[in-house]
This record gives C-alpha cells, structure tokens and sequence, in this order.
C-alpha cells in the first residue's frame, strides 16, 4: 500500500491543480475518490492525510475536503498585530515563530499600528494570497469595525483564523485566546483594597475590549468590598493617546493626576506601558510612589524594572501567550475542534503597589 498510496498522492495533486484552475474549492469525497482511481478507502485516507502535511488540502470534520491553496499557502502563517518591535510583542513573535517553525511553517509578521484601516490593508493582501492561518489582533476591538466585509471574504475562502486577545463577529465562531481581564483587574482592585486602600481610580484604554473587560473587574470588587465608586476617577485614554504617550507627549496624564486623581490614594492602570510614565509624572507632581499613590498594573513587562520605583504587576507563565496561541492556530489548519482558551494571571508583587 506505501507505493500506492504516494502514487495517489502525485495524482490527487494533479486533481488539485486542475479543480484550481476550474474555479473550484471542493475535492470529490472519499468514495468518489475510490471509484475514480480503483483503490481501497484505506489507501485514499493515507494519500489525503499525505496531502494534508504537505499543505495541498484541508479536511473539515463534517463538512468536507478542500483546496488549501497549494504549498505557498500550506505552510506559510499571518500573525497581525498592533505592533512587532516594541513593549511585549517582540517576545510573543519570537515564542510563535519558535513553534510555528518547529512544525514546519514560516511566519509572516504584519503590524497595524491599532489602526483600522492599515489593519484593512493587511487583510486584503491576505484574502488575496491567503496563508495557511491568521493569527490577529483586532484594531480597536471595543468599536464598530468596518473591515468585517474583509474578514467575511477571508471567512468564505477557509482560511483558518485564531483571535487574539478579543474578538470581532466574523469569521462566525473564530476561537479567540484571552486574557482574563476582568479577573485581572478584580485581583489587582481587591490586592489594594487589603492594603487598605478605600479610594482607587483607574487609567484604561477605551477603544479595545481589554480595557471594557479590566473596568468590568475593577468595579465589581470594589462594589463587593463595599468600598467607594468613584466614576469621576476613571479615566478612559484611547489608541492615539497611547501613542502620544509614547512619543513623549503626556498632558493627557498630567491632567488626570490634577483632576481626577485628588482624593484617591491608589491607581490600577491597564498596563505597565501607562503605569511607567504615570511613576514618573506622579514623582514630577511631588508624590511619592507607593507612600502617597500606590500604582498597579499588567503585564509585568521590561517596564516594571527599568524605573525609580518598580511596578507591581500581573504576569504569566513565560512563553505561555505564544506556545498557546501557534498551538491553537495549528490545531485550527489541522481541522480540530478549538474552543476558546482563558490566560489567568498571577501577581508579582513589587515597590510601587
């Protein structure tokens, strides 16, 4: 059967080629396929798991067995992202690469910025020369997108798509890995409410689910602990803040302490990328971190080490981000089942909480 089964293989490949170039995406079933080449079920089965490893085909549990695009396709992955040379993303893309190369696949990394419409440029390359799998990151995925008609096309061609971090409607049932936001900021909130702590506001990012998800948790322990609500404290920064920010322009955070923080004696910030800068406009006010304000945060990043004070700060396991997610999108090109997955967090408790 070895000989046979390979010979299947270069002719189902010719098949292949030829359903391409008619427009067509379906391959015959496997009883059609047994009947066409006068061969056992058993030796059909060997050929298109042969065809499957090598990228030609993807078969879809209940569904069928379709065209992958040909080798190019087959073994190439899109990861897209807000970003892929600065805070935590270097990393993640290294640990992806790492393990989308250990099982034969070349990565292609593609940053957005957190823009929508460079995030729709993106797509649109890919719908028109799809790799085996996406991994993305949705621009500003707290508000309306409107590159949904671009995923709908990516969705209609089959391209295995994983989410990362939330979600977006389209492609209908995209499994998504997360973080546990609102866990998150529920373990940071209570975390300060035991140090004794009974007003604490929040800096978080308005226009991505992670920041809906971080305020969800903060003010729930907060109304567990029966501690005081202050929505006045919150204050909500968006992407182009963020970048501003960055840039070294921080009015932004400068008019936070001056009106809304007075009065609150503890801040959860939705990342050590805010909770850095904000140390260093706090001490530039002439207050001290934790004595006067205390400062928690995500991501227990290269930040929480690299101030005056440091940060304490969620983390996880390391590698675990991106083992995780190049192992859900492999499963998904592989035709399996994936639900969607939940990272907890763990405290790294430090000077500044």
């Amino acid at each position: 059967m070895a000989a046979r089964y390979r010979q299947l293989a270069a002719e189902l490949k010719q098949l292949c080629l030829s359903l391409q170039q008619q427009g067509q995406s379906r391959l015959p079933g496997e009883l059609a396929l047994c009947e066409a080449y006068h061969c056992s079920r058993e030796t059909v089965r060997h050929a298109l798991a042969l065809l499957e490893e090598e990228g030609f085909i993807l078969r879809m549990h209940g569904s069928g067995t379709y065209l992958a695009g040909g080798p190019a396709r087959g073994r190439r992955i899109a990861v897209v992202t807000a970003a892929r040379d600065t805070y935590l993303y270097p990393q993640l893309l290294r640990d992806l690469e790492r393990v989308f190369s250990a099982q034969g696949f070349s990565m292609e990394a593609i940053a957005t910025g957190g823009r929508v419409m460079t995030e729709r440029a993106a797509l649109e390359r890919l719908a028109a020369a799809p790799p085996a799998g996406i991994l993305l990151e949705a621009a500003k995925s707290a508000l309306p997108s409107p590159n949904l008609d671009v995923l709908a096309r990516i969705e209609a061609l089959r391209i295995p798509l994983v989410w990362l971090y939330a979600a977006l409607p389209v492609p209908a049932g995209a499994p998504c890995l997360r973080d546990d936001d609102a866990g998150g900021a529920r373990m940071l909130t209570r975390y300060l409410l035991d140090k004794g702590h009974r007003h604490i506001a929040a800096v978080l990012k308005s226009d991505d689910q992670r920041g809906h998800g971080r305020y969800e948790g903060y003010l729930a322990a907060l109304l567990q602990a029966g501690a005081d609500v202050r929505e006045d404290s919150v204050f909500w920064f968006d992407t182009a803040q963020r970048d501003a920010l960055n840039a070294g322009r921080d009015e932004w955070m400068y008019a936070f302490i001056r009106r809304r923080l007075p009065g609150c004696s503890a801040v959860v910030c939705y990342s050590d990328e805010i909770a850095y800068p904000l140390i260093h406009c706090l001490r530039a006010e002439g207050l001290r971190v934790p004595e006067d304000v205390a400062v928690v945060s995500f991501d227990n990043s290269h930040y929480c080490t690299a101030g005056p004070v440091s940060i304490t700060s969620l983390a996880h396991e390391r590698h675990e981000l991106g083992s995780l997610a190049a192992g859900m999108l492999l499963d998904r090109i592989r035709a399996r089942h994936v639900d969607d997955a939940l990272l907890p967090w763990t405290l790294r408790e430090r000077e500044s909480g």
